[in-house]
């Protein structure tokens, strides 16, 4: 049986293309497989060492043993590492890690700091559907505070007191949010409370600048904004309900027009569109799907309901609750939003 192999001469720009494509192939370098752990190692940090009653930063401590610091979790023994490769920080003498000392000191730095400086700059606050604020980022200043007491059914972090009335409550993130069933017990008492994201504050500056830096850490805890939140807002509420009782339930009417099944609010108090013929030519009204659904100044729609499995389910709309007669709300009278 005769074997036959065939042999093939490239010559010209062929035969330069595949020396080209061979020596790419051979030369090429793989991506490296390996991730940049720097940020995920530095969450293992621990930017703070309990010295007595006091919380030091590494910067105020000399380095090695001699910070003469213990870990805010678990009470170990803790070596202030100063070197030239890594950022400087807080570990562990012996042994691992405790998986909370990283949260335990920035929670209680974050106590400290506003227990020392009494104030904090509250975000804007905003009624419902409302791209205005009615109250601006402010900066409150504050005569007393108290940390880790009752106030009725709830425990917050802090709270700052000025006066018998002036009261805010700041909870300390460090690893979940405050829940539904904590805000509403804040709303039932009527306690406005923001809460701030100190280890989103932690992580964003070892982000952005790659080491921690405790002033930093302070002036993001007073003056940012991007990590805080408000849980409720007394005032806010207040404004709110006022309008509710003010607002009108304008009628939705069925209108079957070329085939289609729509709604329309008559009497549009904005103006949203108007009828060219007929007899209500020149007055007002807007499109319930187009125009209210959306509607910065709509508080809900109404329904009719029936009784299905037990359960009320919503069919046809009723009508529209809504406050666009009434002029945009300002924060008169109030000087600042608590």
């Amino acid at each position: 049986m005769k074997q036959i192999v065939f042999t093939f001469v490239f010559q010209g720009p062929v035969r330069n293309f595949f020396r080209t494509f061979t020596s790419n192939l051979m030369n090429r370098r793989l991506p490296s497989t390996i991730p940049n752990h720097s940020t995920s190692i530095a969450l293992t940090h621990i930017p703070f060492g309990l010295r007595g009653h006091r919380l030091l930063s590494v910067e105020e401590v000399p380095r090695g043993l001699a910070c003469d610091c213990i870990c805010p979790a678990c009470g170990a023994r803790l070596v202030a590492k100063k070197g030239a490769r890594q950022a400087h920080h807080f570990a562990h003498y012996r042994g691992h890690a405790c998986a909370n000392a990283l949260e335990t000191s920035l929670h209680l730095k974050a106590k400290e700091v506003f227990e020392r400086v009494r104030r904090i700059v509250a975000p804007a606050v905003f009624l419902h559907r409302q791209t205005a604020p009615v109250f601006d980022a402010q900066l409150l200043r504050f005569e007393r505070v108290r940390l880790e007491q009752h106030l009725g059914s709830v425990v917050p972090d802090i709270i700052l007191e000025t006066g018998p009335k002036k009261r805010l409550l700041v909870e300390i993130v460090v690893s979940h949010r405050s829940g539904s069933a904590k805000v509403r017990k804040l709303k039932k008492q009527g306690l406005s409370a923001i809460e701030v994201d100190a280890l989103a504050i932690y992580r964003q500056m070892i982000k952005d600048c790659g080491e921690f830096r405790a002033i930093d850490f302070e002036q993001a805890l007073v003056q940012g904004l991007e990590h805080k939140r408000w849980l409720f807002n007394d005032k806010q509420q207040r404004i709110e309900y006022k309008l509710r009782k003010q607002a009108a339930e304008r009628p939705a009417k069925h209108r079957f027009f070329k085939g289609y099944h729509g709604y329309i609010v008559p009497g549009c108090p904005l103006e949203k569109r108007r009828w060219r013929s007929g007899f209500r030519q020149g007055e007002y009204y807007a499109n319930l799907w187009q125009d209210c659904l959306y509607c910065h100044r709509r508080f809900e729609i109404v329904y009719e309901t029936a009784l299905a499995g037990f359960e009320e389910v919503p069919q046809h709309p009723l009508a529209v609750v809504c406050w666009g007669h009434l002029p945009l709300p300002g924060a008169v009278g109030w000087a600042s939003s608590v």
